[in-house]
């Protein structure tokens, strides 16, 4: 869905093969020997810790990429969950219940418009149109004048 998968059974041997063995005490190659030459006495090769800077860098990208693939893994549930939802509530709408209380509410504002057109309309016919909700002219305010001097003044 999201892409190729890293292979994780390869990625726990690279693990196992830098980070060596589990340390017994008394064994100071275990733990760490992938590390620098043992829990307790770091190496002085330069090549050596150039290979193990390397080698931590591979793991920090692997992990990036991990890390990638679980923030568009969760992307896209949101989305699939969003999606749910709004079809969810769609749906919700388009129930027949709800699709009659609709009806019911536009034929309700229907009736109230045909009974408020048919009584303006039998007040027009008998001449006593009030116009209860014309609204009053707006009156001008007179402009100020500029009064422009001559430039001899």
């Amino acid at each position: 869905m999201f892409g190729a998968m890293p292979d994780f059974n390869q990625s726990l041997e690279m693990f196992k093969t830098m980070w060596g063995n589990s340390p017994t005490p008394g064994n100071m190659s275990g733990f760490g020997a992938g590390i620098g030459g043992g829990a307790g006495m770091p190496t002085l090769d330069i090549e050596e810790l150039d290979k193990r800077i390397q080698d931590l860098k591979s793991v920090e990208n692997w992990l990036q990429l991990n890390m990638n693939v679980l923030r568009s893994t969760i992307q896209g549930l949101e989305v699939q969950r969003a999606t749910l939802e709004a079809l969810k509530s769609f749906s919700a709408a388009m129930t027949p219940e709800a699709l009659a209380e609709a009806t019911k509410a536009a034929q309700k504002a229907a009736s109230q418009a045909t009974q408020a057109a048919s009584d303006m309309a039998t007040e027009m016919a008998s001449g006593n149109f009030t116009g209860k909700k014309t609204a009053k002219p707006r009156q001008s305010k007179p402009r100020a004048t500029s009064t422009r001097r001559a430039k001899g003044d």
